[in-house]
């Protein structure tokens, strides 16, 4: 029993170590991404990335910066150059496209998980033993 309280006990703490540093190992890696974009040495994004993982969709600062962008992409394709306005919408497509495979990723996602829990839920027949 105390082998079990103690692994308990461990397992609580680990989970509230991660809880703290998922958050300050993201924004790390979104550093990181951001000073090596320019460098040719170290490929930023792939840290920009994984930053934006362990960050998560969720955080306000996140969320600001998608919305704010989007916004803007909206002002730049209504631009009256026409140059401008082209590049402008073909932008803003392709984020509605990226947006759109992003979501009908997660959907397949939360069904394929949903089908296997409810494959796992099912009762199995099983032969009798003789």
């Amino acid at each position: 029993m105390g082998l079990a309280l103690m692994m308990t006990l461990l397992r609580a703490a680990l989970l509230a170590t991660w809880l703290v540093l998922k958050p300050v190992l993201g924004w790390l890696f979104i550093v990181i991404g951001l000073i090596g974009m320019p460098m040719p040495i170290v490929n930023g994004l792939i840290f920009l990335l994984i930053g934006l993982a362990l960050v998560g969709p969720r955080n306000r600062l996140i969320r600001w910066s998608r919305v704010h962008l989007k916004l803007f992409l909206r002002q730049w394709a209504a631009h009256p150059a026409p140059l401008i306005g082209w590049i402008g919408r073909l932008a803003r497509r392709s984020a509605q496209q990226i947006s759109r495979q992003h979501r009908r990723l997660r959907w397949w996602w939360l069904e394929r998980k949903a089908r296997r829990r409810a494959l796992a839920d099912q009762p199995r027949d099983v032969a009798p033993s003789v």
